[in-house]
């Protein structure tokens, strides 16, 4: 298994989710030559069925407060380039990015939130333990 490091985002945030209030990455050793396009594909290729299972029952919980459930093709690509694709989901309660960039033989997956409401603070407490496991299993997916 791939050593998966916490490491500060390596974009500008700022200009990729004006405002936003949360960010954290994850890197991970890769093979030189894989471009940001099969970087993606490999972190959300083959989730673990423990990931899978937390979305679902995700789902299950958002509803009656009138959140969108989570995309099932996954976070629709909003930009791409061979070092860097940026997706991204926009809701009532918060707006979220999830970046890929590939440099030097190191494949980061960066998460950036901006919170709209209480509901959106309250969600991403609610969410943080679970969001840090699973955004280190798809960082280490990508090797």
């Amino acid at each position: 298994m791939q050593v998966v490091s916490s490491v500060p985002p390596p974009v500008d945030c700022d200009s990729l989710l004006p405002g936003h209030d949360f960010a954290d990455a994850y890197a991970v050793s890769i093979p030189v030559g894989i471009n940001a396009a099969e970087a993606t594909r490999r972190a959300f290729a083959n989730a673990p069925r423990w990931a899978a299972t937390l979305m679902a029952l995700r789902d299950k919980l958002v509803g009656p407060f009138g959140l969108k459930p989570a995309p099932s093709s996954g976070f629709p690509m909003i930009s791409e380039t061979p070092e860097r694709a940026v997706m991204g989901f926009d809701d009532r309660h918060l707006d979220s990015r999830i970046v890929v960039t590939v440099a030097c033989g190191v494949a980061t997956l960066t998460t950036i939130v901006r919170r709209h409401n209480a509901l959106g603070r309250a969600y991403l407490l609610a969410i943080m333990p679970f969001h840090r496991l699973i955004a280190r299993a798809f960082a280490a997916n990508i090797a």
